[in-house]
């Protein structure tokens, strides 16, 4: 019964992080610095923030940003 449980736990929290992640994504914009999020196509499901990462890897408009390091993942 408590593996039962512990599962069913689980997956509440699961759910609740990547509605969590779906209602941030849908805003379009990071929670830490309003930067633009973009997909990372890597992996499904996979968001950063636009100022995320070394500015020669970010797109022209947030090269002059401070670094952000915001992800999440919805699916």
């Amino acid at each position: 019964m408590a593996r039962q449980t512990k599962r069913a736990q689980h997956a509440a929290r699961m759910a609740a992080l990547r509605a969590e992640a779906q209602a941030i994504v849908a805003t379009g914009r990071c929670p830490q610095c309003g930067t633009a999020l973009r997909r990372n196509l890597a992996l499904a499901g996979w968001w950063q923030c636009g100022a995320l990462g070394e500015p020669s890897f970010r797109q022209p408009e947030h090269r002059d940003l401070p670094a952000c390091s915001f992800q999440t993942f919805t699916e």
